[in-house]
């Protein structure tokens, strides 16, 4: 009982250090090379997201879960290492038929205390199995699963402007290149958090998807809640 009182009191100490430290940094969250503890929460109309976020020093690491209404599941990791306004990233997002990482750069051009942009490139590929229906005639259809993979490129740019009370908005346009099937798919993330005290904050994001050769016109909405650590 004694180990898990010290044990208990050494973990309540390093979060409230950390949480000092926090603060004293003045960060801005909506800032993607900022480094911060966090627990979020997301809800489309038919999909909940679960986050989670740790950030040492130049490192951060995140974990994050998608579970829709039907019980569809996608899972991502990302490990994340930022230098002076430099960072490089390897993210893994995987569901039960499909695989993707990709490695990425970013980079932190403040143009005034309240207006930054980020130029992103990353690089990677996916890996996804596709199913083939055969007619067979009197013996029935016959379903098949054949993997496909492609490397990919994608360019984008992170644009945000920080209130000075600690708000955000934030624009993320980016568009992936498949090289096998040589398409674009352009995407848009949009959003904005608001800070309800030091530690917490609601807000909103869009996702855009445009339509392409390999992609249909789709926008998906969500609500968010983080806490701050």
């Amino acid at each position: 009982m004694n180990m898990v009182r010290v044990f208990t009191a050494i973990l309540l100490a390093v979060l409230l250090v950390h949480s000092i430290q926090t603060r004293a940094e003045d960060i801005n969250y909506g800032d993607p090379t900022a480094s911060f503890s966090s627990l979020g929460v997301s809800r489309s109309t038919d999909t909940t997201q679960i986050n989670a976020m740790y950030g040492t020093g130049n490192s951060i690491y995140m974990g994050g879960v998608n579970v829709s209404d039907k019980g569809d599941t996608t899972a991502r990791g990302r490990f994340f290492h930022v230098t002076d306004g430099l960072g490089y990233s390897v993210d893994v997002i995987g569901t039960k038929d499909s695989l993707m990482a990709i490695g990425g750069v970013i980079y932190k051009i403040a143009l005034t205390n309240n207006i930054m942009v980020f130029p992103m490139l990353s690089a990677g590929f996916t890996d996804v199995d596709v199913q083939y229906t055969t007619r067979n005639g009197y013996w029935g259809d016959t379903t098949y699963t054949h993997p496909e993979n492609d490397n990919l490129i994608q360019p984008g740019i992170y644009a945000m402007y920080a209130f000075d009370n600690g708000h955000w908005l934030y624009a993320n346009p980016k568009s992936t290149y498949l090289i096998k099937a040589k398409k674009w798919v352009p995407q848009v993330e949009m959003g904005a958090g608001y800070m309800i005290n030091d530690n917490a904050s609601i807000g909103f994001k869009i996702d855009y998807t445009a339509e392409s050769d390999l992609s249909q016109e789709n926008t998906v909405a969500w609500l968010q809640a983080n806490y701050y650590f």
